[in-house]
């Protein structure tokens, strides 16, 4: 298998080793220029329980929120929770939020989901950076390999459990996570980062500054991701190098604030995606040939505040993306213009309405055994909503209603409504409940992929060939909906959080394969054809328990425990007797506990330990996650890291091949040193 054949590991090692010293020898530089250098201490302490939960949050109702006022299943990821953690990536981040399914396929990608359906392109949870989705018509899902954000310039990450379609509309289904970076008033001055590791080495220069009323920062960021294992010894040869250019800037006046960001992705590796050129795949059953990707993007807001407080806000965005790998050529341009307006309508009425225009162009050109029809789909988006949070009781009660009326070009029209309410009589306590429709559309794969596998051995000697094809009549999937939940905040040193969800999905999509038959022309063969279908129901319900507590102020615990169990219930007619078994490929089970422990302003110590129940269907068994991490700063400008994840295995299996189509390879133990140097 010349994915897995290490040839040259030797000098592949060497080579690692001598990029991780060059980065090193560069971090140590910096301790030499700058350790006589003098300047404040960042101020790195732990924020109280009460200031977590009045973090002002948007994705849930695109308003700012307190968080103990959204009346949602919602936690925040800190931009001192992601720089405590040492990570370096998106995915690996967002394993610090309890509810969030995360499973490292290979190297280079990853499964997020919510609440179940995990896989390679998750297709019931919206990603949004910036408010700008990252969503791919294609697949229904992310590319995570494409978010290449300079994680220093994330000021939080905020995740929302649970169906947020009636405000984002179409695929927020199970969740919606929003990346909100900082502003480019939040970045000035210079800022270099250096990471070196046994599974990444990671460079970012950043500098902002400003141009009379405005502010602005650019950004440089090159990764380099080594390659993972398929065993003790055997490397998997799927490593990936990426490099991200961008800027922001910001320009505020009084009545008002305009906002422009880009961002330009390049990225090449080896994804492990199977040959299926029915010509070489006995002998190379992996794919050899590398991955390349690109994509841009620019996003502007304005954003107008009346002296009454009634706000306007209009955003507009463009993406570009391309991507060259073993199955086809894609290419995407995305349009976006979205518009909203938020007012108080007397003393009880909190009134968001909006409306929205996407238009997409999408094409792919597949390789041997792959194709799209149609290869080349233009489709638009057009959409309106409207929510008003009332308050009643005496403002004990909020009662909030909403509903967004969609209509998609290839999809057809839909409407997704929501009823939330939230009880705030008690001090320091919140009991909340909600009931929400949401609405999955269909991926241009679903709509008109076909893939002609390599045959294989077949009855009577004959050779086998399996083929998948799309359905050019999908049904929209559909969940109703419905949790409950309970916040507690105890005294200023803790807090808990816990919601219990029920969940009913209706045309979840199933393989309907037809009676194999022989054919004699061009050569003799057995057929198996397998096509899309939407034959499948189920029925989801979970129980999610998140607590923070800080025994003193320079010491905070996390902790959270999730439980998740799904029920198909398979239709007659259906023939796809797998569908039946479904266990939503996520664990039933998962739990972690983070500390982060600061005893001097120049010292932190974090640690985090992450248990996954195992995929049963998979045959993925569970693991544990140990993550450790130790930062001392010299001064006010320079900081050192020491960095360890998956302490406790030389390697384990995250999520199956089975369920991604890539071949699945297992993470190994890594350390890693980082320098940090700003002003």
């Amino acid at each position: 298998m010349t994915a897995i054949n290490h040839v040259g590991a030797g000098a592949k090692e060497r080579g690692r080793l001598r990029r991780c010293l060059t980065l090193a020898l560069i971090g140590v530089l910096a301790i030499s220029v700058s350790a006589r250098a003098q300047g404040r201490v960042p101020d790195l302490a732990q924020m109280s329980i009460e200031e977590l939960m009045s973090l002002e949050i948007t994705s849930a109702s695109r308003k700012q929120q307190r968080v103990e006022d959204v009346a949602a299943a919602v936690f925040v990821i800190t931009n001192d929770d992601i720089r405590r953690s040492g990570l370096t990536t998106i995915p690996e981040v967002l394993r610090l939020a309890p509810g969030v399914d995360v499973g490292q396929i290979n190297s280079n990608n990853w499964a997020v989901s919510i609440r179940g359906f995990n896989g390679l392109y998750a297709n019931k949870l919206l990603v949004l950076v910036d408010g700008r989705s990252v969503y791919n018509r294609l697949f229904a899902g992310v590319y995570w390999d494409a978010e290449d954000l300079m994680l220093d310039d994330i000021d939080r990450i905020e995740v929302i459990r649970g169906p947020g379609a009636a405000m984002w509309g179409a695929n927020a289904v199970n969740g919606v996570i929003n990346i909100v970076t900082k502003t480019a008033m939040d970045t000035s001055g210079p800022l270099v980062r250096v990471d070196a590791g046994r599974l990444a080495e990671q460079g970012a220069v950043r500098y902002g500054g400003g141009l009379g009323a405005a502010r602005y920062r650019v950004f440089t960021q090159w990764t380099n991701r080594e390659e993972s294992q398929m065993a003790a010894t055997v490397r998997a040869g799927d490593s990936f190098h990426s490099a991200t250019t961008g800027f922001r800037s910001d320009w505020t006046t009084r009545p008002g604030a305009w906002m422009l960001e880009g961002a330009f992705t390049t990225g090449r590796g080896q994804k492990l995606w199977p040959n299926f050129n029915p010509q070489t795949a006995a002998l190379r059953p992996i794919a050899d040939d590398s991955a390349n990707t690109h994509g841009g993007h620019i996003l502007s807001r304005w954003t107008h505040t009346s002296n009454n407080g009634a706000s306007l806000q209009i955003q507009f965005f463009a993406d570009i993306v391309g991507r060259q790998e073993t199955p086809g050529d894609y290419d995407r341009q995305t349009f976006d213009a979205d518009t909203q307006y938020r007012v108080a309508l007397g003393t009880h009425h909190d009134l968001v309405i909006g409306a929205g225009y996407r238009f997409g162009a999408d094409t792919y050109r597949g390789h041997v055994g792959v194709s799209l029809t149609p290869d080349h789909t233009r489709s638009s988006l057009r959409t309106a909503f409207v929510q008003d949070e009332i308050a009643l009781v005496g403002n004990q009660l909020a009662l909030t209603l909403g509903t967004q009326v969609q209509n998609d070009s290839l999809a057809g029209a839909g409407v997704q409504p929501t009823a939330r309410a939230m009880w705030k009589g008690v001090p320091h306590q919140r009991f909340w409940a909600s009931a929400s429709r949401a609405l999955r559309t269909p991926s241009l794969y679903e709509r008109g992929i076909q893939v002609i596998y390599p045959p294989a051995p077949g009855p009577n000697g004959l050779p086998l060939v399996v083929v998948l094809k799309g359905n050019d009549a999908p049904r929209a999937e559909s969940l109703i909906d419905t949790e409950a939940g309970y916040r507690l905040e105890i005294g200023k040193a803790a807090s808990i959080d816990v919601t219990a969800y029920t969940g009913n999905y209706n045309h979840l999509q199933t393989a309907e394969s037809a009676a194999p038959v022989v054919q004699f022309v061009p050569s003799p063969q057995v057929l198996a054809v397998s096509q899309f279908g939407n034959q499948l129901d189920a029925a989801t319900h979970g129980f999610e328990f998140a607590g923070r507590w800080t025994p003193v102020p320079a010491w905070r615990l996390n902790g959270s425990y999730t439980g998740f169990r799904i029920t198909p219930q398979l239709s007659a007619a259906s023939h796809d007797a797998t569908a039946a078994m479904m266990d939503g490929t996520a664990p039933r089970t998962q739990w972690q506990l983070r500390s982060d422990f600061s005893p001097s302003a120049q010292a932190t110590f974090a640690a985090g330990i992450f248990r996954v129940g195992s995929l049963e269907r998979s045959q993925i068994p569970a693991y544990t996650r140990v993550d450790v991490s130790a930062e001392w700063r010299f001064s006010g400008r320079l900081s050192a890291m020491v960095t360890g994840q998956n302490l406790f295995d030389a390697a384990h299996a995250e999520f199956a091949s089975t369920s991604s189509l890539l071949l699945a390879t297992q993470t190994p133990r890594s350390v890693g040193i980082r320098f940090r140097w700003s002003m």
